[in-house]
């Protein structure tokens, strides 16, 4: 008897949705923000010049903002992290 009082609380524990739960499970499943920075900070944390970052934005291989057509590229740094990703070299 003990032993299927054991098994039910286990279960209810692990389907339980109490406030605190759900919002643990959505900071796993939501991305965090980060924030946006300018093209020539990206192109040091990339390590990279300025003009390689511009250019490789303008190509499409990394996603840039840019609000109106004089204003400063800003670049996000979870798509940063992601370039990285993809550009690493797998064996």
């Amino acid at each position: 008897m003990s032993m299927l009082k054991d098994y039910r609380s286990s279960i209810e524990e692990l389907t339980a949705t109490t406030p605190k739960k759900k919002a643990a499970a959505a900071k796993l499943e939501t991305p965090t923000f980060e924030g946006l920075i300018r093209s020539r900070e990206a192109a040091r944390l990339l390590g990279m010049s300025e003009w390689l970052l511009r250019k490789l934005a303008h190509e499409g291989d990394i996603p840039y903002l840019q609000i109106t057509p004089r204003s400063p590229m800003l670049f996000d740094l979870l798509d940063l992290r992601g370039w990285i990703e993809r550009q690493k070299i797998r064996k």
